[in-house]
C-alpha cells in the first residue's frame, strides 16, 4: 500500500514538474512523504531539481514546506546518485540565494562530501564561483572551514582554483588560507605544481599575431587587490591620482589609499627616499604621468581597434591578459612564502654526491617535491614557463640542481628533451659559471647528456605547428647543432653505448627521408611553373605593343609610362623565372645530408621561392601595362578595375601566406632555433576546468521529468517550468511505459518572484 502511495506521488510529481512549479509546491505542503521521494533515475528528489533548475523562489518555498513537516535535515541530507545533496547544486551553480536558504535550516551541510569526497566549498571553486565560495567560507565556525576545503585524495580549494585557471578565486582563497600554499595532495603535488603545469596561464605560453600583440598591450589589467573584488579603474581615476597634491606624506597618501602607497614603492622609492617634509619625490609623480599618458595612448588605440572587424577579440584579448597577469601574481605569492624556508644546501650533501647523479640537492626541491617526482622548476622547464624558471632560480639559485626522481634529469636536460629554446638560451647566458658547467654537463639514469636528449625526435606536440617535413628536420638539426656547439660534452657514449649522433641518424631517418621527397616534388613542381613562366616572359618581352617605326626600328609608344613599365616588368619576369628554375633544378640533383637542412637547402629553397614569387608578380604586371597600351581610349579607364581586383586577389594571396614565409625565413636565419610558441599549447593548452566535471545543470540531475501519458492533459504553458534538455534524460515509470513526452516544457526564469 506504501509503495502504491509512493509510485502515485511519483507519477504527480513528475507531471507537475512537466507543468509548473507551482503544484510540486503545493504536493510538498500536502504530502509529507513526496520530500523523499526520487524521481528520476539518478536519484534526485523534487527539492535536487528545482536548485539544479535555478529556481531560487521555487527552493525557499520548498524549504519552507519541508520545515514546517519538522524533518528537514534528513530531507536536506538526502543525495543523489553522484552524492550531492541541494547544497552541493547550488555551490556549482555560485548561487548565494539558494545556499542562505538551505544553510540557515541546515549549517551541518556545509561539511557533507559527495561521491568524489568534495564538500560544497570545494564544489564551488571547482565551477568558479567566487562570490558562492567566499559566502560559504564566512559561513564557516572557527578552524572547520580549513577542513572544509580539502579533498578525501589531498586535493584542496587552491589546488582546484589554480587547475580550473580561476586566478581571482586563487588569489583569495591565498588571502584566506595562507597554509594552503604548503599543501599536497596524496601524489605530492603542490599549487606551485599545478601552476606550472599551465603554461598557456603565462605569457611566454602564447603566440601572437602583430595585430593582437598590439591590442594586448594596449589593455590595462589592475592587479589583484586584498579583500577586495578586482578593481576596474578609467581614465578618469587614473588623473585624479595624478594630480594628488603634492605636499601630501606619504603616510597620508597611505591612509587614503593603501595601494597607492605600495605603488610608489613599486617605482624604486621607500620610506627613506622621502623628503623631510614628508613630500612625493620628483620621480615618483614622473612615473605617474607616464603611467597616465601610456593609459590614454593604450585606451585611444583600443578605441580605434575596436571599431575595426574582430573588435570581439579584444573581449578574449583581455581575459588572456587577465589570466596573465593574475597568474604572475599567484606565482610571486607562492615563491615569496616558500622562500621563508630558505632555499640552502642541505648538510648531508655538502660534497657532490654519486648517489644523487653528481648533482648537489636542495632543501627547497625536497619541501617543495613532497612526493611528487620533479620539482616546480622541472615542470615550469619541461613546459616553457619562463617567468617560473627566471624567479625560482632569481630567489632560490640552488634550484638549477633539482632532479627527477627516477630520470634523474635537471632543468637543462628536461629544457633540451622538450625543445624549450627559449629556457636553454637562458640558463646558458647565466653569469653563476660554475652551477652553469654542472647543470649542463649532468645526465640522466642511462647516462644520456643533453646532447644526447637533442639527438632524440621531438614529440609530435611539438612538431604539428611547424607546416612541413623540411621545416621540421631543418628545426631538428639546428636544433642538434646548437646544443652541439653550446657545451663541450666530455661523455660520448650512454648507458646504450650509443653516441649522439648515432642517436640523431637512428630517430631522424623517417623524418630525412619525408624532408627529401617532399622537397623534391615541391622543387619539381616549383621548375615546371617557373619554366612556364620564363617561356612566357621571353615571348612577351619580344614582341612590342603598337609596333616600331618602320624607319628607325624604335617602339612608337616609347615614351608612354605603361610601356616602360611593360618592358621592365617583363625583364624582371624572365630574370626570376630563370633564376628559380636554376635553383630548384639544383636542389632536385643535389644530394641531401642532414647539415644541408640547416642552411644550405632552406636558404636555396627560400631563394627560389621568393624568384618564383617575384616573376608572377611581375608576369601580372607585365600583362596589365601591355593590355593597357593596346586598350582603345574608351576602354582603357573600364579596364582599370579589372586590374585592381587582380591586384586584390594577389594582395589577399600574399598577406595570407606572408606570415608562413616570415616564420620560415626565421627558422633559416635565427640561431638559436626558436620553436614556434603557439606549439607549446599541445603540452598544457587547457585553462579550463576538466571535462569530466560537467556543470550540475547537465549532469548533476539526470532526469528531471517523467513520462506523460499519450493523450496528454493541456495546460497553460507558465513561465516557471523545467528546461527542455531535461526530458530526454527521464526516466521511464513502469506504470506509464507507454507514456509520450509532453513538448511544452520551457526553462523557467532564474529567481522569479513569484508564479504566473
Amino acid at each position: 500500500m506504501v509503495s502504491d502511495l509512493e509510485a502515485s506521488l511519483k507519477i504527480e510529481l513528475a507531471k507537475s514538474l512537466a507543468s509548473s512549479w507551482e503544484e510540486v509546491v503545493k504536493i510538498y505542503e500536502r504530502e509529507q512523504r513526496a520530500h523523499k521521494i526520487k524521481i528520476s533515475q539518478s536519484g534526485n528528489t523534487a527539492l535536487h531539481i528545482a536548485v539544479s533548475c535555478e529556481q531560487e523562489y521555487t527552493v525557499e518555498q520548498l524549504v519552507k514546506s519541508i520545515a514546517r513537516n519538522g524533518h528537514l535535515r534528513d530531507v536536506l541530507s538526502i543525495e543523489n546518485g553522484d552524492g550531492n545533496n541541494p547544497l552541493h547544486l547550488a555551490a556549482s551553480l555560485g548561487s548565494i540565494s539558494m545556499c542562505k536558504c538551505i544553510t540557515d535550516e541546515c549549517k551541518e551541510l556545509l561539511g557533507r562530501r559527495n561521491g568524489e569526497g568534495d564538500t560544497p566549498l570545494l564544489r564551488a571553486v571547482r565551477y568558479g564561483k567566487k562570490e558562492a565560495f567566499l559566502w560559504l567560507y564566512g559561513m564557516c565556525e572557527g578552524n572547520t572551514a580549513t577542513g572544509y576545503c580539502k579533498n578525501d585524495d589531498g586535493k584542496n580549494v587552491l589546488h582546484l582554483a589554480i587547475e580550473g585557471g580561476h586566478m581571482d578565486l586563487a588569489f583569495q582563497i591565498i588571502q584566506k588560507e595562507e597554509d594552503l600554499m604548503d599543501s599536497f595532495d596524496r601524489e605530492g603535488i603542490s599549487p606551485l605544481h599545478v601552476l606550472a603545469e599551465k603554461p598557456t596561464a603565462f605569457r611566454s605560453g602564447i603566440h601572437f599575431s602583430l595585430l593582437n600583440k598590439i591590442m594586448y598591450h594596449c589593455i590595462f589589467v589592475e592587479e589583484l587587490v586584498p579583500g577586495a573584488p578586482k578593481a576596474k579603474k578609467n581614465i578618469f581615476q587614473e588623473l585624479q591620482k595624478m594630480i594628488k597634491l603634492p605636499g601630501k606624506s606619504k603616510k597620508h597618501l597611505d591612509q587614503e589609499n593603501p595601494e597607492e602607497g605600495q605603488g610608489i614603492e613599486l617605482h624604486g622609492h621607500n620610506s627613506s627616499n622621502i623628503g623631510a617634509q614628508g613630500h612625493i619625490p620628483f620621480l615618483s609623480k614622473y612615473g605617474r604621468c607616464l603611467r597616465f599618458i601610456k593609459l590614454l595612448v593604450s585606451q585611444v588605440l583600443l578605441v580605434i581597434i575596436s571599431v575595426l572587424p574582430g573588435s570581439s577579440q579584444i573581449k578574449k584579448l583581455k581575459e588572456k591578459k587577465e589570466m596573465h597577469v593574475w597568474s604572475l601574481q599567484i606565482m610571486n605569492k607562492l615563491l615569496e612564502h616558500a622562500e621563508r624556508h630558505t632555499y640552502k644546501m642541505n648538510p648531508k650533501y655538502d660534497e657532490p654526491s654519486r648517489r644523487h647523479h653528481d648533482c648537489y640537492i636542495s632543501e627547497y626541491g625536497y619541501f617543495r617535491r613532497g612526493g611528487a617526482l620533479e620539482t616546480p622548476i622541472l615542470v615550469a622547464s619541461k613546459n616553457g614557463i619562463m617567468e617560473m624558471v627566471t624567479k625560482i632560480l632569481e630567489l632560490f639559485p640552488m634550484a638549477i640542481y633539482d632532479t627527477h626522481k627516477e630520470n634523474w634529469k635537471n632543468i637543462v636536460l628536461m629544457a633540451v628533451e622538450n625543445r624549450q629554446s627559449h629556457i636553454y638560451d637562458f640558463l646558458l647566458n647565466r653569469k653563476h659559471l660554475l652551477d652553469r658547467e654542472i647543470a649542463f654537463r649532468a645526465v640522466d639514469n642511462h647516462r644520456n647528456t643533453a646532447l644526447h636528449l637533442a639527438g632524440k625526435l621531438a614529440g609530435y606536440h611539438h612538431r604539428q605547428h611547424i607546416p612541413t617535413s623540411m621545416l621540421q628536420m631543418q628545426w631538428e638539426v639546428k636544433w642538434y647543432q646548437y646544443v652541439q656547439n653550446s657545451v663541450h660534452f666530455d661523455i660520448k657514449i650512454n648507458r646504450d653505448e650509443c653516441t649522439p649522433d648515432e642517436i640523431f641518424q637512428g630517430e631522424h631517418e623517417n623524418l630525412e627521408d619525408e624532408s627529401k621527397r617532399w622537397l623534391n616534388s615541391t622543387s619539381n613542381s616549383c621548375s615546371f611553373i617557373a619554366a612556364l613562366i620564363a617561356t612566357v616572359a621571353f615571348a612577351s618581352s619580344a614582341s612590342v605593343p603598337g609596333g616600331v617605326n618602320q624607319d628607325t626600328g624604335v617602339p612608337i609608344l616609347l615614351h608612354h609610362l605603361a610601356f616602360s613599365i611593360f618592358s621592365m616588368s617583363s625583364l624582371l619576369a624572365l630574370s626570376c623565372s630563370m633564376i628559380s628554375l636554376l635553383i630548384f633544378l639544383a636542389i632536385f640533383v643535389s644530394k641531401d645530408q642532414n647539415q644541408d637542412f640547416t642552411r644550405n637547402l632552406p636558404r636555396k629553397f627560400l631563394l627560389g621561392l621568393t624568384s618564383l614569387f617575384i616573376s608572377i608578380a611581375a608576369m601580372l604586371t607585365c600583362f596589365c601595362s601591355g593590355n593597357f597600351l593596346m586598350l582603345k581610349h574608351q576602354l582603357k579607364y573600364a579596364a582599370i578595375p579589372v586590374y585592381a581586383l587582380t591586384g586584390l586577389v594577389m594582395a589577399y594571396f600574399v598577406l595570407k601566406h606572408f606570415p608562413l614565409f616570415i616564420d620560415l625565413m626565421k627558422a633559416t636565419f635565427r640561431k638559436p632555433p626558436i620553436l614556434p610558441l603557439h606549439s607549446r599549447k599541445g603540452l598544457q593548452s587547457s585553462i579550463h576546468l576538466s571535462v569530466s566535471h560537467k556543470h550540475p545543470s547537465i549532469i548533476a540531475v539526470q532526469q528531471a521529468v517523467s513520462l506523460l501519458p499519450t493523450r496528454p492533459k493541456t495546460v497553460p504553458a507558465p513561465s516557471t517550468r523545467v528546461p527542455d534538455h531535461y526530458k530526454e534524460e527521464i526516466n521511464t515509470v513502469d506504470a506509464i511505459t507507454s507514456s509520450g513526452i509532453s513538448s511544452n516544457i520551457q526553462r523557467a526564469s532564474p529567481g522569479s518572484p513569484h508564479f504566473p
